[in-house]
C-alpha cells in the first residue's frame, strides 16, 4: 500500500486510514510506503505494529524488489486522495505503472480507491491512464475526473466511509462553526457580516476550529474578527483532535469551509455542509455532486449579502436531506469493499 501524507492534516489521515481499512486480510504480508511521515502518521492511520514499513523516497527501489520477489498473486492499493499530474510527475507516475505491470504480471490484484485528478498534463495524464486501465478496480471521486481519465467507474469520496454519527438532535445544535485555509486571503467585511448576522438569526455561537495545523493561526485571526470562540489544536494528540472536532461536528447546524474533508466529516455528523469562499476551485462541488448533494459551494467574491446570508441559513428540510445522501455514500462504500474483498478472494484462491 501506498500511504503518504501529511500528519497535521486529519483529512489526508482518515482517508487513508480508511483505504488501510479496504486492504487489510486480504493478504499475508502487509508492506506500507509511508514516504517521508512522521510515527504519529502511523498512529493516525492505525499500520498494524507487524506491517513493513518503508520511508523515504530512498527505500522505493526496496519497495519494488519486494513487489518483484513477492509471491504470486500479490495485492497492490494505492492512496486515496487528489492525484496531481501537472508537468514533473512523469517519472513518478512511471514508477506507478512499473508496479502494476508487475503486480498483473504475477497474477495480483491492483486496486485505485476513489480519486481526483489535479492539474492533468502531458506525459503524467497519458501514463496515468495506462496504470489505470491495467488495474481491477479503478474508482474516481467525481464525474469530471472520470471523463478525464478515460476509465473506472464513479463512487463517493472514500472520507464518507469514516462513519455515520447521530450527533445531537436538530432543536440542541448550538454552534456555527468555521474552519478556512490559512493560505488564502482573509474574507472580507461582506463575508464576516453574512456569517455574524446567520449565527444571530439561527441562534447560533460561532466558533472556529482546526482540522489542518497550518490553518489554525487563520482560526484563531476569524474568531476574534467573528466575535466568536477559537479551539486550537495545539499540542493535542491528532486522534484526539480528530475526535474532538467530530464532537464539535455533532453539535453544529452548519460548518463553513474550504476544506473537503472538514465539511465531509460535518455532514458526516448531520451538519449542514457550505462552502462559502470566493471562486470556488470546484472540487468539493464536483464530489459532493457525485453523492447527490448540490448547492453547498457557493461563491463569496459576489457583491450580493443577502444571497450569502441564504447559503447559510440552516433548516432541518437541509439537514435531513444531507444525512440521507451520506447515508447512501456510506452504504455504496460498504458495497465497493465487499465487492473489492470478493475479488481478492476469488483471485488468491
Amino acid at each position: 500500500m501506498s500511504l503518504t501524507g501529511p500528519a497535521g492534516n486529519i483529512g489526508d489521515a482518515l482517508i487513508r486510514r480508511e483505504t488501510l481499512g479496504w486492504a487489510l486480510g486480504t493478504s499475508d504480508q502487509l508492506v506500507a510506503y509511508t514516504g517521508d511521515a512522521p510515527d504519529v502518521w502511523l498512529r493516525q492511520l492505525n499500520l498494524p505494529a507487524d506491517a513493513i514499513v518503508l520511508r523515504s523516497k530512498k527505500s522505493v527501489p526496496r519497495w519494488l524488489w519486494l513487489l518483484l520477489i513477492a509471491p504470486r498473486h500479490p495485492v497492490l492499493v494505492f492512496e486515496a486522495g487528489e492525484i496531481p499530474l501537472d508537468r514533473g510527475n512523469g517519472l513518478r507516475e512511471l514508477v506507478f505503472l512499473a508496479e502494476t505491470l508487475v503486480v498483473r504480471l504475477k497474477g495480483g490484484v491492483v486496486v485505485r480507491p476513489p480519486r481526483g485528478i489535479r492539474a492533468p498534463s502531458s506525459p503524467a495524464l497519458a501514463i496515468h491512464r495506462a496504470a489505470a486501465r491495467l488495474s481491477q478496480v479503478t474508482l474516481w471521486r467525481d464525474e469530471s475526473t472520470l471523463a478525464i481519465a478515460r476509465c473506472g467507474a464513479l463512487a463517493p469520496d472514500i472520507g464518507f466511509s469514516a462513519g455515520v454519527r447521530d450527533g445531537r438532535p436538530w432543536s440542541e445544535r448550538s454552534e456555527l462553526l468555521v474552519s478556512l485555509r490559512g493560505a488564502r486571503p482573509l474574507p472580507d467585511a461582506a463575508w464576516l457580516s453574512a456569517v455574524r448576522e446567520a449565527a444571530e438569526s439561527a441562534g447560533l455561537s460561532i466558533r472556529t476550529v482546526v482540522q489542518v495545523r497550518e490553518d489554525e493561526s487563520r482560526a484563531r485571526e476569524l474568531a476574534q474578527l467573528l466575535g466568536g470562540e477559537f479551539e486550537a489544536w495545539g499540542d493535542t494528540d491528532p486522534l484526539v483532535q480528530e475526535e474532538r472536532l467530530r464532537q464539535r461536528y455533532d453539535t453544529a447546524q452548519v460548518v463553513v469551509s474550504d476544506r473537503m474533508h472538514v465539511l465531509v466529516l460535518a455532514a458526516l455528523s448531520g451538519a449542514i455542509p457550505v462552502e462559502l469562499v470566493p471562486s470556488p476551485t470546484q472540487k468539493i462541488t464536483k464530489a459532493f455532486a457525485a453523492i447527490g448533494l448540490h448547492g453547498l459551494s457557493v461563491d463569496a467574491s459576489a457583491s450580493d449579502p443577502p444571497r450569502l446570508r441564504e447559503a447559510l441559513r440552516p433548516t432541518p428540510e437541509r439537514a435531513a436531506e444531507v444525512c440521507e445522501r451520506v447515508r447512501m455514500a456510506a452504504s455504496t462504500l460498504e458495497s465497493v469493499q465487499r465487492m473489492i474483498r470478493d475479488g481478492v478472494r476469488r483471485t488468491r484462491a
